[in-house]
């Protein structure tokens, strides 16, 4: 094994690995997923995912086992930032941040209509979209000046496209990579909506390897829409949320997770790729969570990142494969998370922070003697 394999091997664990390292976390969950379409379906239950294990068996993953995101701490010093509302990871594994500069969402920000109230003083001056070395900490490049009033989500797709979600435009954009500007808009420039052409405050986007793009609408019409890669609409799922503010895809498990933040609770549904039939369908809820307002997943964990409210904020790992059961707590410094990312290969969390102005880095660490050194044929479904 060559020491970067080596090195990962040590640190990543069943739960945080990406399928290409994780075959037994991810094979579970997919199964989670495939017990259901056979009940659903009324076909016979097979394959379990793991040799010898029969298909009606559960296994719990020992807390030993499961990675612990560890603070690397002064990371980010020389990182300048506004409200950091979203990051992301592209597909050179470093972290891509989407701030708010000079902006400031506070209670006077929008009208009762929803309506943006501070139009005239024009866009933030400022990148918004900074692409941040995941080994320095430092700016490698920066995009969105003079575009945005109120930056919320962002996500990067497997081509390394940028989506991000404006609440004060009301939009949804996408930069294609290498570029400064987008491709594409949804929505009316500072019109809120509940039609098929309108958003109202838009929180955050999933996309799909197939086209298929997900928004988190979010703040008033507690919706998740889906559009083609074009931005037509083709459908979209109601939910009885509060507050629609996160997403996270699990695309081989045809599996949307999505995050209700006053509702303090995260719902994995259905998202209808491979079986159209069941999109939106309740596959799962994680409930008691707190304040949740990020997500992120990676194998069979989810992670969530809480804020202030009942409960302090705080990092969560939840176990799919144990029905979204809380594994670990982390983060015991944050003061205020609005959204978290994982690294391609499983070995990086990232936290984005309202009120400190920060972009928090963490190793995920596990004891040398984890699940992810022992022997184990992996098999495919």
């Amino acid at each position: 094994l060559s020491p970067k394999t080596q090195m990962y091997r040590f640190v990543c664990t069943v739960l945080f690995c990406t399928a290409k390292y994780s075959y037994a976390g991810v094979l579970d969950f997919a199964q989670i997923v495939q017990d259901y379409e056979n009940e659903i379906l009324g076909r016979a239950v097979g394959f379990s995912g793991r040799p010898g294990i029969d298909s009606q068996e559960s296994e719990s993953v020992p807390a030993s086992d499961v990675g612990r995101p560890e603070e690397v701490h002064f990371w980010d010093a020389d990182l300048k930032l506004g409200q950091v509302s979203g990051v992301a990871i592209n597909i050179f594994d470093d972290p891509v941040v989407f701030h708010r500069g000079s902006a400031l969402w506070d209670k006077n920000s929008f009208l009762p209509n929803n309506i943006f109230k501070n139009q005239d003083k024009g866009p933030i001056a400022e990148n918004t979209i900074l692409t941040v070395d995941q080994f320095t900490g430092k700016v490698k490049s920066g995009l969105g000046g003079g575009m945005f009033y109120m930056p919320h989500g962002i996500t990067v797709d497997h081509e390394n496209n940028i989506w991000v979600t404006d609440t004060a435009l009301h939009q949804v954009m996408m930069f294609p990579w290498n570029s400064t500007k987008p491709a594409l808009v949804i929505g009316e420039k500072f019109v809120p909506g509940s039609d098929q052409d309108h958003f109202c405050k838009p929180t955050a986007v999933a996309v799909s390897k197939s086209g298929n793009v997900y928004v988190a609408d979010g703040y008033c019409n507690k919706r998740v829409v889906v559009f083609d890669f074009k931005g037509r609409y083709l459908t979209e799922i109601q939910g009885d949320w509060n507050v629609v503010h996160s997403l996270a895809l699990f695309q081989e498990e045809d599996t949307l997770c999505v995050a209700d933040r006053e509702g303090g609770r995260v719902d994995c549904i259905g998202a209808g790729l491979n079986h159209p039939q069941f999109l939106g369908t309740k596959i799962l809820e994680a409930d008691n969570l707190g304040r949740v307002y990020g997500i992120a997943g990676r194998g069979s964990a989810l992670l969530a990142v809480t804020g202030q409210g009942l409960n302090k904020p705080d990092g969560l790992t939840l176990d799919l494969v144990e029905n979204g059961k809380v594994v670990d707590s982390w983060g015991k410094e944050l003061k205020n998370p609005h959204d978290v990312a994982v690294s391609r290969e499983g070995d990086t969390v990232y936290v984005a922070e309202i009120g400190p102005n920060r972009l928090r880095k963490f190793e995920v660490v596990a004891p040398e003697d984890n699940i992810f050194d022992h022997e184990y044929a992996a098999v495919y479904v």
